[in-house]
Parts: structure tokens; C-alpha cells; sequence
């Protein structure tokens, strides 16, 4: 697995746009869990915009989390 910005050919700032992706991209999901659909679609078109792969590692991320806890997204948010 790829070190996060040793890639070569990745400038350091292309770093940060994918961890700023990731933060909206979880942000969206703590506002679906709120039922904010419109905070949330907003937040996931930020991400887009910012770095699309950032948007497909939270969702590969949530698949696998999912995999391990079948009742995950039964559970209330803390």
C-alpha cells in the first residue's frame, strides 16, 4: 500500500485536498444520520470537486466497517 503523499508524481497539497475530501465526505455522512440530506449534498459536491477518489475510499471504507458489523448502520449515532 502507497504511503499518503510519497506517491510520485503527488505534490504535498494534493495531499491535503484528498484529507479535506475525506473530512466532507465524513461530514456528509454525520449529516445523513442527522436526516440533513440537503447539508449533506452539499458537503459530498465540496468533496467531489476537491478529489472524487477521496469520496470512493469512504464508501469502500463504510462497505468493509459494514462487513464486520452487520447491524452497523441499525445503531444510533453517538
Amino acid at each position: 500500500m502507497a504511503r499518503k503523499g510519497t506517491d510520485e508524481g503527488q505534490r504535498p497539497e494534493d495531499g491535503d485536498r484528498h484529507e479535506k475530501a475525506r473530512d466532507l465526505a465524513e461530514d456528509a455522512l454525520g449529516e445523513l444520520a442527522k436526516g440533513r440530506e440537503d447539508k449533506a449534498d452539499s458537503f459530498i459536491a465540496e468533496a467531489k470537486e476537491l478529489d472524487e477518489s477521496a469520496l470512493e475510499e469512504v464508501v469502500r471504507d463504510l462497505d468493509e466497517d459494514a462487513g464486520s458489523d452487520p447491524k452497523a448502520a441499525e445503531k444510533q449515532p453517538d
